[in-house]
């Protein structure tokens, strides 16, 4: 059994959440969008709650129909296969690296406990508080009629 195997048989042991992420990344030159990208990756493989097992860059492609006001644009994916501790560090992952496209792929059953359910709720909630403040939702609460 090579090192790499061995790893991911201790993950799946402990119960760590087994993934597929895509991440696309978008730049106005191709040598931007594969650094930028390649950076994006590097600093989410140094967290100590994610294992990153595989990884496959795509070509960076000239995209057909750039944002506006934006001449020319290109775009890359990265397609990855992780390990990831627990829920709390899967959702903080979700928000900070920004993948496209998910895929759960094991384990079957996960426990959760009350501080780890409660971490999460906190998240999300400051989150919604940074989007709140930055004009872009958030609830509006005002005195209605009963």
């Amino acid at each position: 059994m090579t090192e790499l195997e061995e790893k991911i048989k201790q993950k799946e042991k402990e119960k760590w959440i087994r993934c597929w992420f895509a991440i696309e990344a978008m730049a106005v030159r191709k040598d931007v969008v594969e650094t930028a990208l390649n950076q994006h990756i590097e600093k989410l493989e140094r967290i100590p709650s994610v294992f990153v097992y595989k990884k496959e860059f795509k070509e960076a492609k000239k995209v057909d129909n750039p944002p506006k006001d934006v001449e020319e644009a290109y775009s890359q994916v990265v397609e990855l296969e992780l390990f990831v501790k627990d829920l709390f560090s899967l959702i903080n992952v979700i928000i900070v690296y920004g993948p496209s496209a998910i895929e759960i792929l094991g384990p079957e059953k996960i426990d959760v406990s009350v501080e780890e359910l409660q971490n999460l709720a906190n998240l999300v909630a400051g989150l919604m508080h940074k989007f709140a403040a930055a004009g872009l939702g958030g609830m509006v609460i005002s005195p209605g009629k009963k």
